[in-house]
């Protein structure tokens, strides 16, 4: 099965909970994007970098394009706030069929369950729509509130790779976690 790129000047909804939807990113979303991680760098700087830099944005975007990754704007239901961003990257068709589950949130929405539902929505995409077998999610040791979403997601803790990914500057070690489309319901 073939990722099918979008057209990035056309945003639409491509999934719906009961708390939050799922917006493919387009162009539109540029200047709220580059503001989203603004306001919350230092929230996310242990785990993640992620740069402000709208070129940064454009190569998101171009990225998506190819079809090496997918990414997910996430919409909270009653307020309409942009919370937070699913991306399934290194998508691996068979005879692997998995990807990468990469995920960051507003700190100011952070404990209202959006983030959770926006995983088990692009879960449901992975598995339903691509036709996944299996999805990741690698998690640095220290980021306790990380483990909490996977767990409570339903995520099985798979094991230790160190000096796993390189954050910043420097190569460190994860938690390797995964969810099968066997146990996906």
């Amino acid at each position: 099965m073939k990722i099918v790129p979008f057209k990035s000047n056309v945003s639409h909804t491509i999934a719906v909970g009961t708390k939050v939807h799922l917006q493919l990113p387009a162009q539109l979303h540029k200047k709220t994007f580059c503001e989203f991680i603004h306001r919350n760098k230092e929230f996310h700087e242990p785990w993640v970098y992620i740069p402000d830099d709208p070129k940064y944005f454009d190569q998101y975007i171009r990225r998506m394009k190819m079809g090496k990754m997918l990414g997910f704007f996430v919409y909270a239901n009653e307020s309409g706030n942009f919370v937070g961003v699913v991306n399934l990257n290194n998508v691996r068709l068979d005879p692997f069929g998995s990807g990468s589950l990469g995920y960051y949130a507003d700190e100011k929405e952070c404990g209202k369950g959006y983030m959770k539902e926006a995983i088990w929505l692009v879960l449901r995409h992975a598995f339903l729509k691509i036709g996944l077998n299996r999805v990741e999610v690698n998690i640095q040791p220290e980021n306790e509130s990380s483990f909490a979403l996977v767990k409570s997601a339903g995520f099985t803790n798979e094991g230790f790779s160190k000096k796993y990914l390189k954050i910043g500057d420097e190569y460190r070690d994860h938690q390797r976690w995964a969810y099968l489309s066997e146990d996906f319901n």
